[in-house]
């Protein structure tokens, strides 16, 4: 964890690269098949990146990062003039200010329109060390984009009618697992970092690529056999996170319907048989498929993380304007210490959307805008609340509240 040295950290060229090239391959290559298209990019990635870690490591005089990076890049160094050249543009492209401020804008756009970059890096420099090498920022960042690891247990929530004493059984739920599922991500990302040095972990499969690489190197069957293992037990732990999803989701619209806000004809409707919501099911099924088919995954990711922080941001705020607009209504749960909890969790689910980049922030405010219009085209005049003040006070259309006379 603590023993890779400052010269072998991970550079920000290392990200900006792959950048540069796509847009050096949309401008020089547009009309060359996505084929071929294809084949250049990692060719010229691959060879960027070798030129670039090699010289990287020449100049940090460490004579062990540099043998390391001549074993692993050499393969990959370009054997023409011409490769050489186009490669050393990329990576003059690459170590562009104009680069990395866009790259800052890419992946700290709130934080950048805020004007909180220099304060920022300020705070990251006297935080930085081996065990936390990009400062609490890093952290704050891995934390954002891996929230949707923790967005299952939420869930929970949701099937509070299927539970038998829900009062006794959610939070003991919720609590338990979160508790557990967090110490079981800590120890598996201390065993993958202990394992892997952090620069060098295959992002596509992170714990499974470490295994199968260890036993190829021990010729251990079965670290091997645990590599495979792993991935299996990868893909049923996806399944299962997107059945919940879907499980749980159908279960909101049935709430929402009974209250009016959603068309009752499609989301309230339970099957006579298995007493589930079998068209909202199917319905969202075919929406979340058609959506992971055209979108980019790691956009889908971020999009799901901001909008489950901004609605437990909400929930703590109703939660606490309730406590004081509403002290005398029946709580069947209870939050101790709402004063504190409350705004604390106000506070950091802000922060941790403040470092999601600024285009998500841009399509949550497209969601809340299409949102607000349906509801205000629908819900407002169908939801159940409006129909009980109605009889109160009037309908907006008339005015007339239920066995009252007509207004002046």
């Amino acid at each position: 964890w603590t023993t890779i040295p400052v010269e072998a950290r991970l550079q920000p060229e290392q990200g900006i690269i792959p950048t540069v090239i796509g847009e050096k391959i949309k401008t020089e290559k547009a009309k060359e098949s996505a084929e071929v298209k294809d084949e250049l990019t990692k060719k010229w990635t691959k060879q960027s990146l070798a030129v670039f870690l090699i010289e990287n490591a020449e100049k940090s005089g460490n004579a062990e990062l540099l043998k390391k990076m001549r074993e692993k890049h050499s393969p990959n160094l370009p054997t023409t003039e011409a490769d050489l050249e186009n490669a050393r543009a990329i990576i003059k492209s690459a170590q562009d200010p104009k680069a990395r401020a866009a790259q800052n804008r890419e992946k700290l756009g709130m934080i950048v329109e805020l004007g909180l970059l220099e304060k920022l890096q300020a705070v990251d420099d006297n935080t930085r060390s081996s065990f936390m090498p990009y400062g609490i920022s890093g952290v704050i960042i891995g934390a954002a984009l891996v929230f949707f690891a923790f967005i299952g247990f939420d869930s929970i929530s949701t099937h509070s009618e299927e539970a038998i004493n829900p009062q006794r059984d959610l939070p003991i739920g919720i609590i338990s697992s979160l508790v557990l599922c967090s110490v079981l991500y800590v120890g598996v990302s201390a065993v993958i970092t202990g394992m892997v040095p952090y620069p060098d972990i295959d992002h596509g499969a992170a714990i499974a690529s470490a295994f199968g690489d260890e036993g190829i190197r021990t010729n251990s069957t079965l670290l091997k056999l645990s590599a495979a293992l792993i991935a299996i037990g990868g893909l049923a732990g996806m399944t299962s996170v997107l059945l919940i999803t879907f499980l749980s989701q159908a279960r909101i619209f049935l709430a929402m319907a009974r209250d009016g806000l959603l068309p009752h004809s499609v989301f309230g409707v339970v099957h006579p048989k298995f007493r589930t919501p079998h068209v909202s099911t199917m319905l969202t099924g075919g929406i979340i498929a058609l959506v992971a088919g055209f979108t980019p995954i790691l956009r889908l990711e971020e999009m799901v993380n901001i909008g489950t922080l901004f609605a437990f941001v909400v929930v703590c705020a109703a939660v606490l304007i309730l406590r004081i607009k509403r002290p005398e209504a029946h709580r069947p749960f209870r939050c101790p210490l709402v004063y504190i909890v409350a705004p604390m969790g106000i506070a950091v689910n802000v922060l941790l959307m403040l470092f999601l980049p600024l285009h998500t922030w841009e399509r949550l405010a497209y969601w809340l805008l299409l949102g607000l219009v349906f509801y205000f085209s629908f819900g407002f005049w169908n939801s159940t609340m409006a129909n009980r003040l109605s009889k109160v006070f009037g309908s907006p259309e008339t005015g007339i509240a239920s066995g009252a006379p007509p207004r002046a």
